[in-house]
């Protein structure tokens, strides 16, 4: 499959940084059935003496996969030999160091798949068939999240966002200032920044403003050029950063600077909000602070929005609440939003041939998480997927 290619084009010791989790990289877990999958979950600690425990807990979570493996008829050697790449995580110190919230392992003969992510997942350890990707999808669901882009002439900042947390994001690609983009051409003149920017309500900028550079001594004017080249390479790392994101980006910085971004910018989820003032001296978690407080009204309205247009649908005969019409529907792609609780597995067989679900009381040999199914088919179709912990079934809207 086209799936399983792109996945073995990866290097077995491939590191992802936490920013470059992708659809692909899903789909690619997603499609690979040359088992048996091992899955392994676990928090982890980006400082403090907690580091020293995360190798411990690997160590556990490899004890646990070696055993099931063997339980499940494997000769001891080869599932050595599957399990042999953790050996040297173990012992790694410098790996530890540099640690997210949250560490996950896929492994299969021949191969091993490794995210460091801003997730906080539970522990755990999954062998079968397939791997096993939901713990992923808040990644890409969490519907609390945005991002922060701190923007100043002598370097930018790209911070992940939700209400409680902030994330500082790479942008080692992008060009550390202004004066050091690529076609910056230095000036013996004194240049002085002038700043004409319409004034819109108090505090906020109407933009369309234009930015000009004097430079004494010269008779000529230096234009914006500078600042919008230098803008558009950090645009640039932003959006290849941010691929296959759809949270909305807030701008921070002095007035005059945004509306050149935002006139820019190839990333088509920019918030109309905004943080006006010097941006430099400002501390991470002030930033996301502040920018909570602008959005926290929009992110509330959405998620507000999303489960009345369910409960709509489902009054009207556009949607459903049971995982037996839910998961035909999100395997031929015709759920448009999901509904979905976190951690409550719902065990049965799906039978795509037929296209019927069976759910059983009790999980049997060769069962499956329905819910994981549902939730996983309908992110791949496109769909939307709003995790929640106040409820343990689905509800769904339909496409058609």
């Amino acid at each position: 499959m086209p799936e399983q290619s792109l996945l073995a084009e990866h290097e077995p010791w491939s590191l992802r940084s936490e920013d470059q989790l992708s659809r692909d990289d899903v789909r690619a877990l997603v499609s690979y059935h040359d088992g048996p999958c091992v899955s392994i979950f676990m928090p982890t600690h980006r400082a403090g003496p907690q580091v020293r425990q995360d190798p411990i807990r690997l160590k556990n979570l490899h004890r646990a996969a070696e055993q099931t493996l063997i339980e499940q008829g494997h000769r001891s050697p080869d599932v050595r030999a599957w399990l042999a790449p953790i050996d040297s995580l173990k012992e790694d110190g410098e790996f530890w160091r540099h640690q997210s919230d949250g560490l996950t392992l896929f492994l299969a003969p021949g191969l091993l798949r490794l995210f460091r992510l801003p997730l906080r997942f539970e522990e755990g350890m999954v062998v079968a068939e397939r791997f096993h990707v939901s713990p992923l999808l808040p990644y890409f669901t969490e519907d609390e999240r945005f991002y922060v882009l701190a923007l100043s002439q002598n370097g930018c900042r790209l911070l992940r966002c939700t209400r409680h947390t902030v994330v500082p994001l790479d942008l080692a690609d992008a060009p550390v200032s202004m004066t050091e983009t690529p076609g910056y051409e230095r000036r013996e003149t004194q240049l002085q920044f002038e700043a004409i920017a319409p004034k819109g309500a108090a505090g906020t900028s109407s933009g369309g403003g234009t930015a000009i550079f004097h430079g004494h001594g010269s008779s000529s004017d230096v234009s914006t050029a500078d600042v919008e080249r230098y803008f558009r390479a950090v645009d640039g790392v932003v959006c290849d950063v941010l691929r296959d994101r759809h949270e909305p980006l807030v701008l921070a910085g002095v007035d005059y600077l945004l509306p050149l971004y935002r006139s820019i910018s190839r990333y088509g989820f920019i918030a109309s909000e905004q943080l006006l003032g010097n941006a430099e001296g400002r501390r991470d978690e002030e930033l996301q602070r502040d920018a909570w407080q602008v959005m926290e009204p929009r992110l509330v309205r959405i998620r507000r929005e999303a489960l009345e247009q369910v409960r709509e649908a489902i009054a009207t005969g556009r949607g459903a609440n049971h995982v037996t019409e839910i998961l035909p529907a999100a395997v031929q792609g015709r759920v448009d939003l999901l509904v979905a609780p976190i951690n409550h597995p719902l065990w049965g067989r799906f039978d795509p041939d037929r296209q019927w679900a069976e759910v059983h009381e009790e999980r049997r040999p060769d069962d499956e998480d329905l819910h994981e199914l549902a939730i996983i088919e309908t992110f791949m179709n496109g769909g939307r997927v709003f995790l929640t912990t106040g409820r343990k079934s689905l509800a769904a809207r339909f496409r058609y």
